[in-house]
C-alpha cells in the first residue's frame, strides 16, 4: 500500500464575491422601492380635481388620513410634534411651502383646525392636494 505524504496545507478559502455582489443588488432595490412603499403605506384617498397640478419637492407634505392622524415624512406626529417640525422648517427657510394631503373623507373642521395651527405657527404658503381626475 502506498502512502502519501502531505506537506502542503489544503487551500480552502470562501469567495464571497458572488455574495457581496447580491446584497449590494438588493441594498439598491431597496433604496429605490422604499419612497414608494412609504408613501403607499398611508391610506389617504385625495379627491380628484380636473385642474390639479404637480409641485415640486421643496414644499413639506403633510398628510392628514380619514382617522385624522397626521403624517410628515411617512411618520406619525401628534399636533403638538407637528407644529415643533414646521417652526424648526419654518428657521431654515421662512418662506417654506406645506401641502396638506388630505384624505376625502376628512371633515371641513379638521381640515381647517389643522390650516389654522400651521398659520399660528407662520406658515404662508398652502398647497392642497388633490389626484388629476380622469375625464
Amino acid at each position: 500500500m502506498r502512502r502519501y505524504k502531505i506537506d502542503e496545507k489544503e487551500f480552502s478559502e470562501i469567495n464571497i464575491t458572488p455574495f457581496t455582489d447580491v446584497v449590494l443588488v438588493l441594498l439598491l432595490i431597496f433604496m429605490i422601492a422604499s419612497p414608494f412603499l412609504v408613501v403607499g403605506a398611508l391610506k389617504v384617498k385625495l379627491p380628484e380635481a380636473s385642474t390639479a397640478e404637480s409641485v415640486n419637492d421643496k414644499n413639506v407634505e403633510l398628510f392628514l388620513d380619514s382617522a385624522n392622524k397626521l403624517y410628515m415624512n411617512g411618520k406619525y406626529l401628534t399636533m403638538q410634534e407637528l407644529i415643533i417640525q414646521i417652526q424648526m422648517k419654518l428657521q431654515s427657510n421662512p418662506t417654506q411651502g406645506v401641502v396638506i394631503k388630505a384624505d376625502k373623507e376628512v371633515f371641513h373642521g379638521n381640515f381647517i383646525k389643522l390650516l389654522d395651527e400651521l398659520k399660528k405657527v407662520g406658515v404662508t404658503k398652502f398647497l392642497i392636494g388633490a389626484t388629476k381626475k380622469n375625464d
